[in-house]
């Protein structure tokens, strides 16, 4: 019998062959490459730097990160079986990396992801979502189910980054923010902490938060100056509690959106013995 993370890692495979023919149609069909994107990132780099993400999350499903280091030779042996040795690494290194590949077509990028795709759901036959990998960050662990959600999560996003630069409507599927926000987006920070905090921020802060993901699961969050833990949800104990639309919580975690705008809109809702804690839940923690 399947248990519920098995169930859960075969849910988010689907989603992630349905955002990934998303995306890689999008691609065939862009109008302007060089259109503003994401920072100082083009439609057809930041295109590249998920085609890439193609390349280190299956690299670490398999424990063979050769594609990558193919990209950028300097980075082999640096980390161990991960990518990076530190968090504060990771924006230099995925800039580097778009730099070093100049491919900017977009019909050749989305026939790359298409291509590692296939290998990786091939590649994840027969495997268990409860195995566990080395993360980019050395020192960091998680399980392959994390591994997809990852996938997941930069497919969608940057899906959502490209099509904006192209000037088009993008429909994020809330049940796949879901999944993101869950499988995801709270392990890493798990797998990360301390160093998923913002220490300033985070010091001298003793604070629980129940996080309820509209559509998906609960979460306990328990600050305890500059230490976190992340439990099963409890009926005591809980200073403040949000309910939070899984895509806008999504679009708040990577800065894609104002948390201002989601709250006014109801996306985000704070409630109970220090609801002014709400607006703070944000700014404790570093993007995974």
């Amino acid at each position: 019998m399947e248990t519920a993370v098995e169930v859960g890692w075969e849910r988010a495979q689907d989603a992630l062959r349905d955002e990934v023919h998303r995306v890689t149609a999008l691609l065939r069909s862009v109008r302007d490459p060089a259109a503003p994107a994401v920072g100082t990132w083009d439609l057809a780099e930041t295109a590249m730097h998920l085609s890439q993400v193609w390349l280190v999350a299956p690299g670490l499903a398999r424990e063979d990160l050769s594609g990558i280091y193919e990209v950028i030779p300097g980075l082999a042996g640096t980390a161990g079986a991960s990518l990076i040795a530190d968090i504060w690494e990771l924006a230099g290194v995925t800039d580097l990396g778009v730099r070093s590949d100049p491919e900017r077509d977009p019909v050749v990028i989305a026939d790359r992801i298409e291509a590692r795709a296939q290998a990786y759901f091939e590649d994840c036959a027969g495997r268990s979502a409860d195995e566990w990998r080395p993360w980019l960050v050395e020192g960091s662990s998680v399980r392959l189910s994390t591994l997809t959600g990852h996938l997941l999560n930069e497919t969608i996003v940057h899906g959502h980054d490209i099509a904006r630069a192209d000037g088009r409507s993008w429909r994020i599927e809330p049940s796949h923010a879901a999944m993101v926000l869950a499988g995801f987006v709270i392990p890493v920070i798990e797998a990360l902490d301390p160093r998923a905090l913002v220490s300033e921020q985070a010091a001298g802060v003793r604070a629980a938060y129940d996080l309820r993901i509209r559509g998906g699961k609960r979460f306990r969050f328990a600050f305890d100056d500059g230490a976190l833990r992340i439990e099963e949800p409890a009926s005591r104990g809980v200073d403040c509690r949000i309910s939070a639309d899984p895509v806008a919580m999504l679009m708040v975690v990577w800065g894609r959106r104002s948390q201002w705008s989601a709250i006014a809109n109801g996306q985000l809702m704070a409630w109970g013995r220090k609801p002014w804690l709400g607006p703070r839940f944000r700014a404790f923690l570093r993007n995974p």
